[in-house]
């Protein structure tokens, strides 16, 4: 399994990438209360890692211990937005990042509100279903996505070809391929996701088309999916 470096209080540790839990963070870094574990953040507020947060960890983030006296604010408000985005906009766009902390009840409002799951996109990561009382510590990398909610096939897990590289991936059923496409292709790409075809290999060699959600485009559990640049060259 790969596995990323941290710093907590002075000491390199590795852990695996993604979203985690507050909890396994203390206790990867011994701390026992009445101590608090802090995210430091570059020049604005650290922000107390509570055990039921989540927080996304790429590696190279630094935390520090603090005695717990006085105890450091829950979700401090911080002096610039955070730089995260949901659906590609800004946090700030919806008036979110204002804080260090978003819960998923938040976000769901922020996109618009009804029944809606909120994904966490991480690159080089199968992306990240959030529970509807999931609160996020909100970091400048995170991108946050919205879909609607099926109760039905709600996930599918698939292969995705790109590059000649296959990887694992999980989509909501009721994503559109587009959004499929731009999920699996490198940040760099994404911006001109629609000049990339997905072709279901379960289904024949046509191209999806990019506006169906991939439920009715007939993607299904355990299929494997072809990216390929629309003049014929690979992502």
């Amino acid at each position: 399994m790969n596995t990323v470096h941290i710093d907590i209080a002075g000491k390199k540790l590795a852990t695996p990438p993604g979203a985690k839990r507050g909890q396994e963070l203390i206790n990867l870094g011994n701390v026992t209360a009445p101590e608090q574990l802090v995210l430091e953040v570059d020049g604005d507020v650290d922000i107390a890692i509570s055990p039921n947060d989540v927080i996304v960890v790429r590696g190279g983030e630094r935390f520090s211990v603090g005695d717990g006296s006085p105890q450091l604010p829950d979700n401090p408000l911080m002096r610039k937005a955070v730089a995260a985005t949901l659906n590609e906009q800004p946090l700030s766009t919806y008036g979110g990042g204002r804080h260090g902390k978003a819960s998923v009840a938040e976000l769901v409002i922020w996109a618009g509100g009804g029944g809606q799951d909120i994904w966490i996109d991480l690159d080089g990561l199968a992306d990240e279903l959030l529970l509807p009382t999931d609160r996020v510590v909100v970091q400048p990398a995170d991108h946050f996505i919205s879909v609607p909610r099926e109760e039905e096939d709600r996930l599918y897990e698939v292969t995705v070809i790109l590059d000649g590289e296959d990887k694992a991936r999980r989509f909501p059923a009721s994503m559109t391929v587009l959004q499929a496409i731009r999920r699996s292709l490198p940040p760099r790409d994404r911006p001109n996701a629609a000049e990339f075809d997905m072709v279901d290999g379960n289904l024949g060699t046509a191209a999806l088309d990019v506006n169906l959600t991939l439920k009715a485009a007939g993607v299904r559990d355990g299929h494997v999916l072809s990216i390929t640049k629309k003049n014929g060259g690979g992502g």
